[in-house]
């Protein structure tokens, strides 16, 4: 009798106790390598599907966790610790540095495309920078420093 009046009451659209998944991700866990022909390959480990297109053989975007960044990260090749803050900002972000990174520091700021939005060369007279970037709309963004072999990429939140 109980399993008739469930199907019953399932017939007629009570599901109340009844929960439906959409999409679920294992895992969000991956990294990158570049191969011995100098490609970058970027991978996740747990994806329960996979898509991606193709152009001349060759595969330009594989899976869910793409990122327009991908291409504008890059290593810093000196030990500086760079701090950002606050993070979110509203008007101004403040970047401090554990020891001099470069007198000078190109800054590039990239929408969630990748695409730039903001660019300026500041002197770096005190290990602390201030960006006024107040223009900008509230997104996050992903802003990249960098003085010879300094490079610092950090994403950013305007309010």
């Amino acid at each position: 009798m109980r399993i008739f009046v469930t199907i019953m009451l399932l017939a007629l659209g009570f599901n109340s106790y009844c929960q439906q998944l959409h999409h679920e991700m294992i895992s969000s866990q991956g990294g990158s390598s570049v191969t011995s022909s100098g490609h970058l390959v970027r991978y996740t480990v747990g994806q329960q599907s996979v898509i991606g297109t193709s152009t001349n053989g060759y595969v330009v975007q594989q899976g869910f966790q793409q990122s327009n960044w991908g291409r504008i990260v890059s290593e810093n090749t000196i030990s500086v610790v760079t701090t950002v803050y606050p993070n979110p900002f509203v008007d101004l972000v403040k970047f401090s540095f554990s020891s001099s990174p470069g007198s000078t520091i190109d800054i590039l700021v990239f929408d969630i495309l990748g695409r730039l939005v903001h660019s300026e060369s500041v002197q770096n007279d005190s290990n602390l920078i201030s960006l006024d970037l107040k223009k900008l709309s509230s997104a996050e963004y992903l802003v990249k420093l960098s003085s010879g072999s300094y490079i610092h990429s950090a994403k950013i939140i305007k309010q």
